[in-house]
């Protein structure tokens, strides 16, 4: 049972090693520097809200100013329009103005309306503009609600989750230092109790030399001696033999004892590495901290995609944006183009007026009233015009700025995605080792407990086998009789003393053994095969 032990206690110190070897790694310090890095990237991202914001906030405003210009504009219409008809209703009454006026007229009406027509085109397509701005703008605040909501606190919340984990994780590796520091003294304790365990064969050995000594009492030259000397003699055997037999039993106790304490404390300090087991278990494994890493990489990952859709919908309205402005402005040229057309149509109207004479002068009076008015549109359409390109600007320079800016954003926010992760993909690795090897030294742990329990519930050597002892030392002494004087027995008795001298194995025989050899004289022959007791380590004892 303690070999096995011994090999379960080798197998838990592997696995302690391995996690220890895993725990002391640069992965989760990796994973944590990733995602510090990772998460200062997502407190960046949300900076260029606040300009797409304000930026959109603008248009819409500027949105509103261009309706105002679009409302003075379709007045200026109206009247130029009212001017052209009064035109051609004043010319019919001229005899002298001929059918060219009304022809004249018709050509500005129909000019106006075209006017008309293509501002009411430009409010349509600033219509849908606004809509998609307005539309933008809500998102943009959604988004903004957003990152408020998330930001600084998923980040955060990651490099502390980060951080709980390298401390959970250095816990553990404490604790292992620990639990493999208190694995290697059991197995030194096994090893201790392996060695003493010798005592059994050594006691047997011992026993079978009380054995010889009394078969010596048979030996012929024992038998021939008179009965006094006999009995004389054997009481002088059975006194050395019940003191050999009583140092064996003495001897026998003390190891027993002594095994049976380490065999206990064995047994408590397995049950140590359980106790410190539990104890890095109960910290929360690497399971939970996982989970909740996770649950807030999804949260930043959903992030980071509304942050890369809003960045997506900004170059979409910019780029519609610019392409409004283009249009927008190419519909004010061109109403700015009929503006001149109506000028020089109602300068031309003036100049025939004053060749008809007093009979056109009322015609004369609507043309300067009609060119005053088309000055008054030009002034609204450059009011107009001047809000586009304050608005706009270069809008296919500005489109292709904003592009490069949201292309480097989305570039940032998808590195962070793919640091989040890398970096819990290690954690998650490095975790799955380290649970791994807890549960093997759990359950080499659990092993090494149960048989080491055992072995000590087993352990009763004393009640076994000392009872005997103690019946064998009571017989000898009362074999024993009273001491006589034994010179006269030394010629047989030296031979007897010398032959039980070569069996003893132990030094603990011979002090015994030498009291009694010097009261007849003889020198004891030693065994050739007898060692002195040698100090052995627990590692020679084992391997």
């Amino acid at each position: 049972m303690l070999s096995r032990a011994v090999d379960g206690m080798s197998a838990l110190i592997t696995a302690l090693d391995r996690m220890k070897e895993s725990l002391g790694g640069d992965s989760v310090a990796t994973a944590a520097r990733e995602l510090g890095e990772a998460s200062d990237t997502l407190r960046r991202l949300p900076q260029s809200l606040e300009g797409r914001l304000d930026k959109l906030g603008d248009l819409v405003k500027v949105g509103a100013q261009l309706n105002k210009c679009i409302e003075d504009m379709h007045k200026h219409l109206a009247y130029l329009r009212v001017f052209g008809v009064n035109i051609k209703i004043t010319s019919g009454g001229i005899a002298a103005a001929g059918p060219e006026f009304a022809i004249f007229a018709q050509e500005i009406c129909d000019c106006i309306e075209l006017g008309r027509t293509q501002l009411d085109t430009f409010r349509a397509d600033l219509g849908a503009l606004d809509s998609d701005l307005r539309q933008a703008l809500t998102q943009e605040g959604a988004l903004a609600r957003r990152c408020d909501d998330l930001l600084p606190a998923v980040p955060d919340s990651l490099v502390a989750q980060v951080s709980a984990i390298t401390a959970h994780q250095r816990r553990i590796s404490e604790i292992t230092e620990k639990v493999a520091s208190l694995a290697r003294d059991v197995r030194k304790q096994v090893g201790s109790a392996l060695a003493a365990l010798q005592i059994g064969d050594i006691t047997r050995q011992r026993i079978e030399h009380v054995q010889f000594g009394l078969a010596l009492l048979d030996a012929p030259e024992v038998r021939a001696l008179p009965a006094e000397a006999h009995a004389r003699l054997s009481t002088f055997l059975h006194k050395l033999l019940t003191a050999q037999l009583n140092a064996t039993t003495r001897d026998f106790r003390q190891a027993v004892s002594r095994i049976g304490l380490n065999v206990g404390a064995m047994a408590a300090d397995a049950s140590e590495i359980l106790r410190l087991r539990d104890h890095a278990e109960s910290q929360g494994g690497e399971g939970s901290f996982l989970r909740d890493l996770e649950a807030n990489v999804g949260k930043a990952f959903a992030l980071v995609d509304d942050i890369e859709a809003g960045e997506r919908s900004a170059e979409t309205v910019s780029r519609s944006a610019a392409r409004s402005a283009r249009d927008l402005a190419a519909q004010i040229a061109a109403i700015q183009n009929m503006r001149a057309d109506v000028q020089m149509m109602a300068m031309n109207t003036t100049l025939k007026c004053s060749r008809i004479g007093e009979t056109g002068k009322p015609l004369g009076v609507i043309a300067i009233e009609l060119r005053q008015h088309a000055t008054h549109l030009e002034t609204s359409a450059g009011h107009t015009m001047a809000a586009l390109e304050a608005l706009f600007g270069s809008t296919s320079d500005e489109a292709m700025d904003d592009s490069e800016v949201l292309e480097r954003q989305a570039s940032a926010a998808s590195a962070a995605a793919e640091a989040l992760r890398d970096a819990v993909e290690r954690i998650r690795k490095t975790g799955d080792e380290v649970e791994g090897d807890l549960a093997s030294a759990a359950h080499q742990g659990g092993e090494v407990v149960d048989m080491l329990k055992q072995a000590a519930a087993r352990f009763d050597f004393d009640r076994q086998v000392g009872g005997y002892l103690d019946e064998a030392l009571n017989l000898l002494k009362r074999a024993m009789g009273d001491q006589g004087p034994i010179d006269d027995l030394a010629p047989v008795l030296a031979p007897l003393m010398a032959r039980l001298s070569r069996t003893y194995t132990m030094a603990q025989e011979r002090e015994v053994h030498a009291p009694f050899a010097d009261q007849v004289g003889e020198v004891p022959e030693l065994n050739p095969h007898a060692q002195p007791p040698a100090a052995q380590s627990d590692d020679e004892v084992l391997f």
